[in-house]
């Protein structure tokens, strides 16, 4: 049996965000901003910094990845599901109209 902590650390996991906004001021100034893409909506989010992270987005208990405050509370329906299912209704429509045109066998 594998041991935990010698996987995750001590602290579990580590859950990091998409990217990092570097923003350049004309004196001179120079920032840093982190975001992340909510994996249920493709919302994304900027926060400050590392330590805040989770006070602008949260930890999805069904897929376990970042997701928006907006989503929190929803049904886990990550979007590669949602497009799943676009596609699918897609090639049904596109089925059903392929046979009333009856030509095609």
């Amino acid at each position: 049996m594998t041991d935990l902590n010698s996987l995750f650390g001590p602290v579990g996991p580590r859950i990091r965000p998409g990217s990092v906004t570097e923003y350049f001021g004309e004196a001179g100034e120079y920032s840093i901003s982190y975001s992340s893409t909510c994996a249920h909506c493709q919302r994304g989010t900027d926060f400050p910094s590392m330590k805040s992270m989770m006070d602008y987005v949260d930890v999805c208990r069904g897929c376990m990845k970042l997701i928006c405050l907006h989503c929190v509370g929803k049904p886990c329906l990550p979007w590669e599901k949602q497009v799943e299912h676009m596609e699918n209704q897609e090639r049904i429509q596109h089925a059903i109209e392929r046979s009333r045109w009856g030509c095609y066998a």
